[in-house]
């Protein structure tokens, strides 16, 4: 290891999640953690973008005895010298082979960080631990975790103040970001030396976590322009009326597919984003979303209300009548704008939070400019081919917001030192996100109307990169909210 690399070693008993704090400070989802006492036999090595570095140990095997011989660092001017002394002398002896691989990154010059358990009792071996740890002289904090309901936290407290410079509670299971931070600004604190790498490494870490939003953002939007421009064509060969019909089911099904399709892989790009590899985003049993995009249920929870629905519907008339006055060089006296906005709420009003039925209809792109314009994919004709989409359900965007939203809180609150694959509902995390007025339904109206504007254009194809921009400023906003809040 170099002198400007802070690096810790991660010492204490076995099974009191050691490697559930490494894998959460490294953001590594891979580190080995199990319910077996003594999973860790190996020391693993691992870094945050080489900015710091954690090496997972062994928990202790023959502390007691261990003490004994080393008992005369304190009386030495060097004491990590006792413990490369102790390593040399014990290596390949088994019954202290725990100890010399504990030992052997702390006498290279690492930072100690002692995990124990506050939910079990403190007992006469963690004494004689701890004061093995005391004898090694390097920089030392004490991080109580808990893995249970049992609370021995002020006894630990007491006791391990004695030992070591600083002592937290960490909860590895539950751990947020800010946690992690508080955690890093604790060992920047207790050695000067490591102090400006840490305060360096401290500031990247939060540019990089504003940078995630920023790119989540990003995502969010194309996933939006992507959904609100997405069609399906099917060229019919049977005029048949059942042929048809049957078609136009299979059109719908493909649609909807595709849509789901578009989601899954957003929310996937989300995920990776915070280095998650047990959370999937696809259709199989490891899905973090199980319940159906287009779920009469998702319609009636996710998205707006009734009445925000009503604003949205005006908003949206407004912009296509607007539209038309343009095509008309004004000869509307902007009344297209107008009836355009009372019709689009009326609509609204009436359609409420149902889920509007695909329409099938001819391809749009077989209709003349003005017709286009006027009848949108609700259209059904006759023809040679059948077409779904732009689907221009008022909801539509703003339950895709609600479920991009949901996967980005769900994956800023997992810790990394959890190992369950998850088959969660978003209706169910919505609700806890709903609960905390974190929702679409609780933006401002002033937000969901830029955003309604944005949806609109995109529905056309009229989004420029300003107005792109705007609703990408507006998404983000939200969801610096979301980070920061547990869901």
């Amino acid at each position: 290891m170099t002198d400007d690399t802070p690096a810790f070693a991660i010492v204490g008993a076995v099974n009191h999640g050691k490697s559930s704090v490494v894998s959460t400070l490294a953001e590594d989802d891979r580190v080995r953690v199990s319910a077996m006492p003594g999973e860790t036999v190996e020391v693993q090595r691992f870094s945050l973008r080489e900015l710091f570095v954690f090496y997972d140990t062994p928990g202790f095997q023959n502390a007691r005895e261990a003490l004994a011989e080393l008992r005369a660092a304190a009386d030495t001017p060097d004491p990590l010298q006792a413990f490369r002394d102790f390593v040399e002398r014990h290596r390949g002896d088994p019954a202290f082979d725990a100890e010399c691989r504990l030992f052997a990154p702390v006498a290279e010059g690492a930072g100690l960080i002692y995990v124990v358990d506050g939910s079990r009792p403190l007992l006469d071996i963690h004494h004689a631990e701890m004061e093995v740890l005391r004898l090694t002289g390097a920089p030392r904090l004490a991080v109580i975790n808990r893995t249970g309901d049992d609370d021995h936290v002020q006894a630990w407290k007491r006791r391990l103040g004695l030992h070591f410079n600083a002592v937290r509670e960490f909860n590895a299971q539950r751990a947020s970001f800010a946690d992690r931070i508080e955690l890093l600004e604790t060992l920047a604190g207790i050695e000067q030396r490591w102090k400006p790498g840490l305060t360096q490494a401290i500031a990247l870490l939060r540019a990089d976590w504003e940078a995630r939003l920023d790119d989540c953002a990003e995502l969010i939007v194309d996933l939006l322009a992507d959904c609100l421009a997405h069609s399906e064509t099917l060229a019919l060969q049977d005029a048949d009326a059942g042929a048809r019909a049957q078609a136009a089911e299979a059109l719908k099904r493909r649609y909807m597919d595709a849509i789901a399709a578009k989601e899954s892989r957003a929310h996937g790009k989300i995920i990776s984003l915070f280095s998650h590899h047990l959370v999937s985003a696809g259709s199989d049993a490891d899905t973090l979303f199980a319940d159906d995009l287009f779920s009469e249920e998702t319609w009636q929870l996710l998205g707006l209300k009734p009445r925000q629905l009503m604003t949205a519907g005006a908003v949206a008339g407004a912009a296509t009548g607007a539209t038309a006055d343009a095509m008309t060089v004004g000869h509307t006296l902007l009344a297209g704008t107008a009836i355009g906005a009372a019709i689009g709420a009326a609509g609204a009003y009436m359609v409420g939070k149902q889920r509007p039925d695909l329409a099938v209809g001819v391809p749009r792109e077989r209709m003349p400019g003005a017709l286009r314009m006027l009848l949108p994919e609700r259209i059904r004709l006759g023809g040679d081919a059948l077409s779904v989409g732009p689907y221009a359900a008022l909801n539509f965007p703003w339950i895709l917001l609600d479920r991009a939203i949901a996967t980005l809180a769900y994956v800023v609150d997992r810790p990394h030192a959890r190992r369950d694959r998850v088959t969660l509902q978003a209706n169910e995390l919505v609700a806890a996100l709903a609960a905390q007025k974190l929702t679409v339904a609780h933006w401002d109206d002033a937000d969901r109307k830029a955003c309604e504007r944005g949806f609109a254009a995109m529905r056309r194809d009229k989004l420029d990169a300003v107005g792109r921009a705007a609703l990408r400023g507006h998404i983000r906003r939200h969801l610096t909210q979301v980070a920061g809040v547990k869901a």
